[in-house]
């Protein structure tokens, strides 16, 4: 095997499942991730995938690759952020991940403003629904939608946020503030998709879709927010997301997100990490 290269592209098509995922993960073309896998498996002389479709599944020399791949890729995490951790320049990249909500509307004058007190460093605004995982320095820091942070993370809350039920007025049919599934049975409802489903006020949506309405599903909270402002329905969301939308009323539950800013432990030293954490916690904390 000539390069740890080579196993990053196995690894992305093995957590992914497909070479799309894959490709989106490394930022390279199809054909690209296409041509590395199969030139690894003549190297290593053994299928690594069962193809099904577009899906690439283990095969079992696949799996035991799989868990030495694993072990490096922990290694090499764990030298790179020990490396950057310790980095004390105000110089060079910081990545942040947020919800899509605060990268459209809160954070972008505030990245600016921190742009003008630090402008040595250059911001990577990463507005993503999945997690991405700060171990493997996918991002920075990460502003993270949770009831529950991970414990191998550091940080605060900042705030939180109340879900509510928003639509136009013409929806509301004289119901009053607060909804259950009976009384939005009547009503057009915009649905969730992928990874908005590991969210609860999402999961209680879809439990109860069979008395719900669902006219439309879109697997970001911005898109379902969009086709609110379009007329399509309702939707349940948080209020980050709602800009400009006219509330309807609550749940007869509570459901809300709790803001938190979180890194790595490893990184918390690092000076740009540390500047641009505490700049954020100073403008958001509330």
């Amino acid at each position: 095997m000539d390069s740890w290269d080579d196993l990053r592209y196995f690894q992305a098509v093995a957590e992914t499942g497909s070479l799309t995922g894959a490709r989106k993960r490394l930022g390279v073309n199809h054909s690209t991730v296409f041509r590395r896998i199969k030139g690894l498996e003549e190297k290593l002389g053994v299928r690594l995938f069962e193809r099904w479709d577009t899906r690439y599944q283990l095969t079992g020399a696949g799996e035991l690759l799989m868990v030495r791949v694993e072990q490096v890729a922990e290694a090499i995490d764990d030298v790179d952020r020990m490396i950057l951790g310790g980095d004390q320049t105000l110089e060079g990249k910081v990545r942040i991940t947020c919800p899509d909500g605060f990268a459209y509307y809160q954070l972008p004058p505030l990245l600016a403003e921190f742009r003008a007190l630090y402008p040595g460093i250059e911001i990577e605004l990463l507005a993503d629904s999945d997690d991405l995982n700060l171990s493997r320095m996918e991002a920075d820091i990460a502003l993270r939608a949770t009831n529950n942070p991970p414990e191998h993370l550091v940080g605060r809350k900042l705030m939180t946020m109340p879900w509510q039920l928003y639509g136009s007025e013409r929806f509301a049919h004289g119901q009053s503030g607060v909804y259950t599934a009976k009384t939005l049975s009547g009503m057009p409802v915009i649905g969730p998709e992928r990874a908005l489903l590991r969210l609860k006020p999402m999961q209680w949506l879809e439990k109860h879709c069979s008395a719900v309405s669902i006219v439309a599903r879109a697997n970001t909270l911005m898109g379902m927010a969009a086709l609110v402002k379009a007329g399509l329905g309702v939707a349940l969301l948080p209020d980050d997301v709602a800009d400009g939308l006219p509330p309807l009323g609550t749940l007869d539950r509570d459901f809300h997100s709790d803001l938190w800013l979180l890194t790595h432990r490893d990184l918390r030293s690092n000076a740009r990490v540390k500047a641009c954490s505490q700049f954020l916690t100073e403008r958001l904390m509330r």
